[in-house]
């Protein structure tokens, strides 16, 4: 009985760990924008200065960066919806991400400000190749572990 609990608490905090993840992922791309008149630096750093919101202060980040965060964007999606959802294919989970991306940058057209790019759409959804390489690499050591000695 104390195994099935202790999966029913591990089962419990992945799924708050995915639906916390979903909420700030969903906040972060899909927080408005304000559009500013001009792509000035110094019109930017009097907005930032005066909006001191932590998404302004990311949205607002040099474009290196932003990039750089879109290649591991979606990597906890898959590999926390994998501890969450045992039984489901990593193929299918992977199509899930797909969907998630293709969402995201499809609500973006919509959203003041925001801008939906076919290259975020990639990026985002290379990110969930790192998350297959992450769980791949975890399971391998996991049964390098648990493997019975002959």
């Amino acid at each position: 009985m104390k195994l099935l609990a202790d999966r029913s608490l591990r089962f419990r905090l992945a799924a708050s760990a995915f639906a916390l993840y979903l909420i700030a992922l969903f906040l972060f791309t899909f927080f408005p924008r304000p559009i500013l008149e001009t792509g000035d630096p110094a019109q930017i750093q009097e907005f930032l200065r005066t909006h001191a919101n932590f998404f302004y202060k990311i949205l607002y980040a040099d474009a290196n960066s932003v990039a750089i965060g879109n290649y591991f964007m979606l990597t906890p999606f898959l590999v926390i919806s994998h501890l969450v959802f045992r039984k489901t294919s990593l193929f299918k989970l992977f199509l899930m991400g797909i969907g998630v991306s293709a969402l995201i940058e499809i609500a973006q057209i919509l959203i003041p400000g925001r801008v939906s790019d076919p290259v975020d759409f990639i990026s985002n959804s290379a990110s969930l190749v790192w998350g297959l390489a992450l769980v791949k690499i975890w399971s391998f050591l996991s049964r390098m572990v648990h493997k019975p000695n002959l």
